[in-house]
C-alpha cells in the first residue's frame, strides 16, 4: 500500500461490495463453513451500518484521505473505491443502551474482521480511531463491544462492563421444587412477522430487563438480532395466561449436536416475577427427551438454588463480558442522573489515543444531573482525581467504584475526593448487566 491512507467508508448494500464484506466476515467468523457460502443475506435491522477501511482504487489519489482518522466525521459511501479493496470491515450498532437509569445513544462496535493477508498491521486500530470519531461527531459519548480478546481491546482503552454465568446442566436437574410452577398457564411459539407477538414481547422485555445496559429493543432488532443469528432462525416462545395474549415469560434458543448429545442452548430468556421464571425452568425441563444438556446464561449464579444438585449435576463458569469505552469525555459525563447533591470533583483524564479526552474536567451537579465541561484552561483549578480513560469508563456505567479501580492502581487521589467521585458515579444497583449479543 506503499503508506497511502485507507478510506473510511460505508460499504454500500449492492451486488459489489456486500458480497466482498460478507465473505471477509464469514471467514473471520464462520471459516468451518468454507470459501463457497452461498446463502441468501438476510435483511439487517436499521440500527446496523456496515463500516470498511479501503485502500484507494488508483485515480482517486493518495491525498483521498486527508484527514486523520480522530478527527473523521461521518463517511462518505464506498462509491469511489474497488469493492476488493476492502481491508477491514466493521459496523457500527446504534443502541439505546439504558445508563444510570436512563436510556442513552451508544455506538456497538461490531463485525471487526480483516482477511489474514491484511493482519498486523495496526488496521484495527486505525479503524477503530474511525469509528470512535464518528460517534463523537454524532454527540453518541460511548462505544461498546463483545471482545474476541480482552486484552487486546484493552490496548484501545475498553473497560469491561460485567461478567455473566454460563449454566450446563442435564434438564433432569430442573427436578427441585424452587424450579415448578404453581399456575397454569400456556406456552406458545412466537414469530418474528406478527407485529403483535414482537409488541407483546417488547413490552415484557422492559418488565424483565431493568438492569443497567439493557438494551432498549426496536421491533427491527427483535425480527433480525432476537428471532435470528447472521447465520439461522431461532426457536422463540413465550408464557402467559391461558385467556390473554400478555407475555410473562419468554425464552429464545437453538438446538448444537454436542459430544456426548445435543445441547438446548438459550441465547436469551426474560422472566416478569418469580412464577414465570418457574414456568421457563420447567419448559426446558420437559426437552428432556431431546437434549442431553441444557445451557443457560445469567448475570448471576442464583440458578444454583432452583437446582436439585447444583454440585454433582451443574457446570458453572464465570466469564469476562462485554466492554464499553468513552469516546467523548464531556458527552459520556454529562446529563447522567446522580444522589450528589453539591459534589464537585475536577478528573484529570488520560487518554493516550485522543487529545479531545486527555486533560481536565469538572465534573458537578446541576439539578439532579450531572455536568462535566474541560477546565484546562483554568490555571486556578486543582485536580482532585487522577484517572485513565479505561477506569473511567467503568466507573461511568457503574460496573465499578472508582475507590476499588484506586486499589488497583488505574485512579489516583487522596481517600475524600475518589469518595466525592464515587458519590456523584455510585456503582450501580443491580449491577451492570450487558446481555445482548451483537
Amino acid at each position: 500500500m506503499s503508506g497511502r491512507t485507507l478510506a473510511y467508508r460505508t460499504v454500500p448494500d449492492d451486488d459489489e461490495h456486500r458480497p466482498v464484506y460478507r465473505r471477509l466476515l464469514q471467514y473471520a467468523f464462520a471459516p468451518e463453513r468454507g470459501p463457497d457460502w452461498d446463502d441468501d443475506p438476510h435483511e439487517q435491522p436499521a440500527e446496523f451500518e456496515p463500516r470498511g477501511l479501503y485502500e484507494p482504487s488508483s485515480g482517486v489519489g493518495d491525498t483521498a484521505e486527508t484527514e486523520t482518522p480522530t478527527a473523521s466525521a461521518r463517511p462518505r459511501e464506498a462509491t469511489d473505491v474497488a469493492p476488493g479493496g476492502l481491508v477491514v470491515a466493521s459496523a457500527l450498532v446504534d443502541f439505546r443502551m439504558r445508563i444510570r437509569g436512563a436510556f442513552r445513544s451508544v455506538g456497538g462496535v461490531t463485525a471487526v474482521a480483516s482477511p489474514p493477508e491484511h493482519r498486523r498491521r495496526g488496521h484495527v486500530g486505525t479503524l477503530l480511531d474511525h469509528l470512535h470519531g464518528e460517534l463523537r461527531e454524532r454527540d453518541v459519548g460511548v462505544a461498546a463491544l463483545w471482545p474476541f480478546s480482552h486484552a487486546f481491546y484493552r490496548r484501545f482503552d475498553y473497560g469491561r462492563t460485567n461478567d455473566y454465568v454460563q449454566f450446563e446442566f442435564p434438564p433432569d436437574a430442573l427436578d427441585s421444587p424452587a424450579a415448578t410452577p404453581d399456575e397454569d398457564g400456556s406456552f406458545r411459539r412466537l414469530a418474528a412477522d406478527d407485529p403483535a407477538d414482537v409488541e407483546a414481547l417488547a413490552v415484557l422485555h422492559e418488565q424483565s430487563a431493568p438492569e443497567p445496559l439493557a438494551l432498549d429493543r426496536s421491533p427491527d432488532w427483535w425480527r433480525h438480532r432476537v428471532f435470528r443469528t447472521w447465520t439461522g432462525e431461532r426457536f422463540v416462545y413465550g408464557w402467559g395466561d391461558t385467556d390473554d395474549q400478555e407475555l410473562r415469560a419468554y425464552l429464545v434458543y437453538g438446538f448444537e449436536e454436542d459430544d456426548p448429545g445435543r445441547t438446548l442452548a438459550v441465547t436469551y430468556w426474560g422472566a416478569a416475577d418469580d412464577e414465570a421464571y418457574r414456568q421457563l425452568l420447567t419448559f426446558l425441563r420437559n426437552h428432556d427427551s431431546q437434549v442431553s444438556q441444557v445451557r443457560l446464561f445469567a448475570g448471576d449464579t442464583s440458578l444454583l438454588d432452583r437446582l436439585s444438585d447444583p454440585a454433582d449435576d451443574v457446570t458453572t463458569t464465570v466469564k469476562p463480558g462485554p466492554m464499553v469505552r468513552v469516546v467523548d469525555v464531556e458527552a459520556a459525563l454529562s446529563r447522567l442522573v446522580t444522589p450528589a447533591t453539591d459534589e464537585r470533583v475536577v478528573l484529570s483524564v488520560r487518554d493516550p489515543r485522543y487529545d479531545w479526552n486527555d486533560g481536565r474536567f469538572e465534573l458537578s451537579v446541576d439539578d439532579g444531573l450531572t455536568t462535566c465541561r474541560r477546565v484546562d484552561a483554568d490555571g486556578n483549578v486543582d485536580v482532585d482525581v487522577d484517572i485513565d480513560i479505561s477506569a473511567l469508563s467503568r466507573v461511568l456505567v457503574g460496573a465499578k467504584s472508582a475507590a476499588a479501580l484506586a486499589r488497583l492502581g488505574h485512579v489516583a487521589g487522596d481517600a475524600d475526593t475518589v469518595a466525592q467521585l464515587d458519590s456523584l458515579l455510585p456503582v450501580e444497583s443491580p449491577a451492570p448487566y450487558l446481555r445482548e449479543w451483537f
